[in-house]
């Protein structure tokens, strides 16, 4: 009975109907996007109170822009890709045998999501959208600490696909661990680096292909010779948007010796203006996330840091600017995913380069009045993905693969990486008639030998 293991039976259901001879159109498949991306213009008060909800409150031009804005952009861009990307590439073969080729791009059969909380309508159907973009059936699990826009999720879902194209299931991690252990073609995971780990495991038992989006603590640099004045909104934006609970915000802000109170001072300034209106801020997602980024805080205040906060009332946990935290404090270890921003000082970019060498951040920044300065440090250190001169926005760029490296995740998404990473590349050959193929068994006459000989050289 489905009631009983809703996991099994969703999967069972789709997994049922997944079949290479019937896997829908390319016409299909961007008729029902548009149906998706439809549904979700219809739906956009609907989204901005479910996911106000669960953060209690969340800023809604931040849900706009960051959940409905770029969920319907993807959509778009997939749909317009789609019809390329799709076609089989050919290509005609001369040595060492003749024929021709083929690559056919095939769906993997039921695709795992398991989305996260911190952005919990994007970070769901992005991927959701990719996987029915190539051809896959869908079993989602939203996470639990975002409950309204999980519900939201369920019925958005269940409204716009059949329940053999798509399914949400949820509840708590004991579900998102049984979704973890079937014989998925792809699971695809949104989290912390230790769940991740957890995740990698589970899928491995059954040799299911993972792509894993994960953290990190993501460095913003700002080079010799930049100036508050040009660089602090940039960094206070990327910071600050969401509170801090983004995967690719500046975890921590390294100076020139000698600056940091005068970043400080314009980081602060620049960060009053998500107070200035009420309901610009956006507050912690639960009491959970908020205990720890005020622990996070008064460890380092009691360790000798220097805390600089503005004010800004229950429930928030207030932009904070941490100066001369402890390296071994748990600001300095742990992904932040909050409003406090550390700013450390070096003496020169080699400084900067050695500290991070070993590190693999989802994301990290460059500031400077010289681009190609910029570019050439982020050259030298390694990161999922970067920017110069901005924070956050490469992921607003749909051509550009989204994904991490080491610590911070594997596998990439967005545009054609994301239609990628749901599809199986078969190769196909196509024999050219003739009776040469009759020349590769022996005995071989002299001529043919010849030949293999000189393929050999």
């Amino acid at each position: 009975m489905e009631g009983s293991d809703p996991v099994r039976a969703a999967f069972d259901r789709l997994h049922g109907a997944f079949d290479l001879g019937t896997v829908p159109p390319v016409a299909a498949r961007r008729a029902r996007l548009g149906e998706l991306a439809q549904a979700l213009r219809d739906d956009r008060e609907r989204i901005t109170a479910a996911v106000s909800e669960d953060f209690g409150p969340r800023a809604r031009v931040e849900t706009l822009t960051s959940e409905l804005a770029f969920t319907l952009e993807a959509i778009r861009d997939l749909r317009a890709r789609l019809p390329r990307w799709a076609r089989p590439r050919r290509a005609r073969v001369l040595r060492p045998v003749p024929g021709r080729t083929e690559i056919w791009r095939e769906p993997k059969g039921v695709v795992g999501i398991l989305s996260p909380w911190n952005y919990p309508l994007q970070l769901a159907l992005v991927p959701t959208a990719s996987a029915v973009a190539a051809g896959n059936k869908v079993l989602l699990k939203p996470s639990e600490r975002s409950p309204a826009t999980a519900a939201y999720l369920a019925d958005l879902i269940a409204r716009v696909f059949p329940p053999d194209e798509a399914a949400v299931v949820t509840g708590d991690a004991g579900i998102a661990a049984q979704v973890t252990e079937l014989p998925l073609g792809h699971l695809f995971f949104t989290g912390s680096t230790e769940t991740g780990r957890k995740v990698a495991l589970a899928a491995a038992r059954n040799l299911v292909p993972v792509t894993l989006e994960l953290g990190g603590k993501s460095p913003a640099i700002v080079l010799p010779g930049a100036q508050p004045a040009d660089h602090a909104d940039a960094i206070a934006w990327g910071k600050w948007f969401s509170a801090g609970q983004t995967c690719v915000a500046p975890d921590h802000l390294l100076v020139p010796r000698g600056t940091a109170a005068a970043w400080a001072d314009a980081l602060l300034e620049a960060a009053g203006g998500f107070l200035q209106r009420p309901g610009d801020y956006t507050a912690m997602i639960d009491a959970r996330a908020r205990d720890r980024a005020l622990a996070m805080i008064e460890e380092a205040r009691a360790a000798g840091a220097e805390l600089r906060a503005l004010e800004a009332g229950a429930p928030h946990v207030p932009p904070t600017i941490v100066l001369n935290p402890p390296e071994d404090g748990t600001l300095m270890r742990e992904e932040i995913f909050g409003p406090a921003l550390p700013i450390l000082e070096y003496d020169d970019t080699d400084q900067v380069i050695a500290r991070q060498r070993g590190r693999t951040p989802l994301a990290a920044y460059a500031f400077g009045p010289d681009r190609d300065a910029a570019r050439d440090l982020l050259a030298r250190i390694r990161s999922g993905g970067a920017a110069t001169n901005a924070a956050i926005l490469h992921l607003a760029v749909h051509d550009l693969p989204f994904g991490g490296i080491g610590a911070s995740g594997m596998g990439a998404y967005h545009g054609d990486r994301g239609l990628d990473a749901f599809t199986h590349e078969r190769g196909v050959f196509h024999a050219a008639r003739g009776p040469w193929l009759r020349l590769l068994s022996p005995p071989h006459s002299p001529i043919v030998t010849r030949f293999i000989e000189r393929m050999a050289r």
